[in-house]
């Protein structure tokens, strides 16, 4: 079979599309025949050498396609039928399950291929209507989406979120999540053009990124600032993210795009009684969740755009340049 795979940590040129053996499912495992796999930034960060992975490494930590072999004891799934791969690897009877998680394309070889073999549990029905694509392009995000603003930002029906990053993967599901919760939704980005479409998506407001973001969000709350934030740009816009939230207000974040190093006034953050918190996936209840707001189309995955699998390291690069509205996804 053909997949894309990286033997050292670099730049895009480094991923190679190479011809390898196919993958026999083990006890309990599932060989799924791909027809979609979804970028996601953790797949830059595994090819920069960010996150850590043993190389040969196949990347890819999200897929959709069909049942193609089940591995002695696999239950619950029948051949050719339509499915979803799972990001996350959880650990059986797990009291921090999303901490204790390990993940497809770093633990273990991914979806960047015409076949993944992974354990039954990883996997999950295509709900129905949603092409390949669209199936590969939702779980990591809108979990986490949904981790963010739900599970740890606690964000309730009234209440104004800004969203940075809004064009991302993460931000455009936040953005479909929070208009549904009945908050009010400030969308963040560097782009006016894709501003009309983050309307589109549910946002009130879309504010420039690259201008001053705190004066603009205080504009639009008479000054007195969001609820809560979901930020995941990191640098860049931090300190504006942490000033432009409410006294006794929340931030939620993950990802940091432009950079995980920033400084801030702690003085400013504890007088203010800010909440800061951190978001690292999601548990398996909340992917429940995301899984009904799916079906029912109360959230719907968005594609940018599909691209052949041996183009993966310009489907990178594309990434990198923020140069998309949603989901990058590959086709083998």
């Amino acid at each position: 079979m053909k997949a894309v795979r990286i033997h050292a940590t670099g730049g895009p040129d480094v991923l190679r599309l190479e011809e390898i053996a196919s993958p026999e499912p083990g006890a309990g495992e599932v060989r799924v025949r791909l027809e979609a796999a979804a970028l996601n930034h953790l797949d830059i960060w595994v090819r920069k050498g960010n996150v850590p992975t043993n190389t040969p490494r196949t990347l890819g930590c999200e897929g959709a396609g069909r049942v193609d072999k089940l591995g002695p004891g696999a239950r619950g799934f029948h051949v050719d039928q339509p499915v979803v791969v799972l990001p996350w690897l959880y650990a059986p009877r797990s009291a921090r399950p999303n901490l204790d998680a390990t993940i497809l394309g770093v633990a273990r070889d991914g979806c960047y291929a015409e076949q993944v073999v992974v354990p039954a549990d990883a996997l999950r029905l295509l709900p129905e209507g949603l092409s390949p694509a669209e199936g590969a392009a939702f779980p990591l995000v809108t979990s986490t989406a949904y981790h963010m603003l739900i599970g740890r930002g606690e964000l309730r029906p009234g209440e104004t979120v800004l969203i940075t990053g809004a064009t991302g993967g993460v931000g455009t599901a936040a953005v479909q999540l929070a208009r549904a919760v009945g908050a009010r939704v400030i969308a963040a980005t560097r782009s006016e053009a894709k501003g009309g479409r983050l309307m589109e998506l549910g946002a009130h407001h879309v504010v420039n990124a690259a201008a001053d973001l705190r004066e603009e969000v205080l504009s639009l709350t008479d000054g007195r600032g969001v609820d809560l934030v979901a930020e995941q740009v990191g640098r860049t816009l931090w300190e504006a993210s942490l000033s432009a939230t409410r006294p006794g207000g929340r931030v939620v974040f993950c990802g940091s795009t432009s950079g995980p190093h920033v400084t801030m006034n702690l003085q400013s953050a504890y007088r203010r009684e800010l909440s800061i918190l951190g978001v690292f996936g999601a548990v398996p209840e909340e992917l429940d969740r995301v899984w009904s707001l799916v079906e029912q189309r109360k959230v719907r995955p968005l594609v940018d755009s599909i691209m052949p699998l041996g183009e993966a390291a310009e489907a990178h690069r594309r990434m990198e340049r923020s140069d998309h509205l949603g989901k990058l996804v590959l086709q083998p």
